[in-house]
């Protein structure tokens, strides 16, 4: 588990886009698997960076298959 300043790094985005990404502001990474809050408000986020990776991954996987099936869609009318 790291912090949002270690994580952010490895994970090749930054402190502000991690964040969005929380379920809790939107995104698609989740409390107590990707993330866990600290204690009070001033506790600092602490990230499962490997399964932040392969939450990104999943996503972007999905994201690829979209546009192969949109262009295959596209490419056959």
């Amino acid at each position: 588990m790291l912090k949002t300043s270690q994580a952010a790094p490895l994970i090749g985005i930054s402190q502000g886009h991690l964040k969005r990404q929380m379920d809790s502001k939107g995104g698609p990474l989740r409390h107590g698997h990707h993330y866990f809050l600290g204690p009070t408000k001033n506790s600092p986020i602490l990230w499962d960076v490997e399964a932040v990776r392969a939450e990104f991954d999943r996503l972007g996987m999905l994201h690829r298959k979209g546009e192969q099936l949109l262009n295959d869609i596209h490419n056959a009318s």
